[in-house]
């Protein structure tokens, strides 16, 4: 049986019951091959098993250019230390992986798949999105920018085993009317260009919710947990998504609890289940240290945006006690984690006192035998 055809068998043998059964046997076989990918993804990873809470497997990482030309900031010395935290998962953010390159250039992410291929490490990459995507009138664009990227990643890094599949970078919360319909296109399309290019490899997806129903950072409008279902469950139902690897604090501020994700979590986690896909968390091992909305307010002014100037010397590295509370909160919803943050405020190489965080976390998350 060919999985990978875009279209039903037809003919006069083909009788209604029979091609029910066939469209019943093939969509099966898909949902077990997915699972199949993705139990292989954890066998790979050879994660440290906790039964108390979901397993920090791996990061994302904005891939910059090194110091030296030719050579990525995501090095040796980088992978020895994430690996060393038990995480096996790299999720490749940015579009200097399969950048256009001159005809004599060499490209410094091949050597980057090589040492993923000899580590049995697990990368994602980026298809990358449009400035303003979500503000373009007509999706044809994006699609089309998105399959150049897709086959060009493909083409040029598909055959390496550490090239695990494909992370669709579009991280919404819910959106409203026309653009509804925008982005629920794009998720459709986009994830359905991944399979076409490679049907086995998983698509990887990490929105956020908001729990800002006063408004103090932005005129965003909100959406209940109910509301948050229904817009999910529509876009997993008809999408190639194979992963949610869904962001445990959207707005980044580190007064909220885990209490108050919970309905959130429990909303993508009926959605998946629904519709077949598979459900991590992305915890986050960054914040913005605030007490308060009322703090907030105080210190940064109402309406602005976490990512205003403003507030970037109040940014921190989540602290270890904490990060671990919110893996054991989430063990009710998934057994594995990946983190955003790790790059920007706990890697040892940024200085001495994230050095010091990151074996703070060291000692939590590979505990000593």
């Amino acid at each position: 049986m060919d999985l990978t055809r875009n279209s039903e068998p037809t003919g006069p043998q083909w009788g209604p019951q029979r091609l029910a059964l066939w469209i019943q046997c093939r969509n099966s076989m898909v949902l077990i091959l997915t699972a199949a990918v993705c139990m292989g993804l954890m066998a790979a990873c050879s994660l440290p098993k906790n039964p108390d809470r979901a397993a920090l497997a791996g990061c994302l990482w904005f891939v910059s250019p090194g110091p030296r030309s030719g050579t990525l900031d995501l090095n040796s010395d980088e992978l020895n230390s994430l690996q060393a935290l038990g995480m096996r998962l790299v999720v490749l953010n940015g579009p200097i992986i399969g950048q256009s390159l001159e005809p004599v250039a060499d490209d410094p992410a091949v050597k980057l798949f090589k040492e993923g291929d000899r580590r049995h490490l697990a990368f994602f990459v980026d298809t990358c999105a449009a400035a303003d995507w979500w503000t373009h009138p007509n999706p044809a664009g994006e699609i089309a920018r998105a399959r150049e990227r897709i086959h060009r990643l493909h083409d040029r890094y598909g055959h390496h085993p550490s090239f695990h599949g494909f992370y669709v970078p579009y991280e919404v919360y819910v959106m409203w009317d026309a653009q509804r319909e925008h982005i629920h296109t794009l998720y459709r399309e986009v994830s359905a260009l991944c399979k076409q290019v490679a049907p086995m490899k998983p698509v990887l997806i990490s929105p956020f919710f908001i729990l800002d129903q006063q408004g103090v950072l932005g005129d965003f409008r909100w959406a209940t947990p109910d509301e948050y279902h229904s817009f999910w469950s529509e876009i997993l139902r008809d999408s190639s998504i194979d992963i949610v690897a869904l962001q445990d604090r959207g707005e980044h501020l580190s007064y909220y609890t885990d209490d108050q994700c919970a309905p959130f979590f429990e909303a993508m986690k009926t959605a998946c289940e629904s519709n077949g896909k598979r459900l991590w968390a992305n915890v986050e091992s960054g914040e913005l240290e605030v007490a308060s909305p009322e703090d907030y307010v105080a210190r940064f002014g109402l309406k602005t945006h976490v990512n205003d100037p403003r507030t970037q010397s109040s940014w921190r590295g989540v602290p270890p006690d904490k990060l671990m509370a919110k893996l054991v909160s989430l063990r009710r919803y998934t057994t594995t984690a990946i983190t955003w943050g790790y790059r920007e405020f706990v890697r040892p190489s940024l200085g001495s006192s994230q050095a010091v965080l990151y074996n703070e976390y060291k000692s939590r998350l590979i505990p000593s035998r």
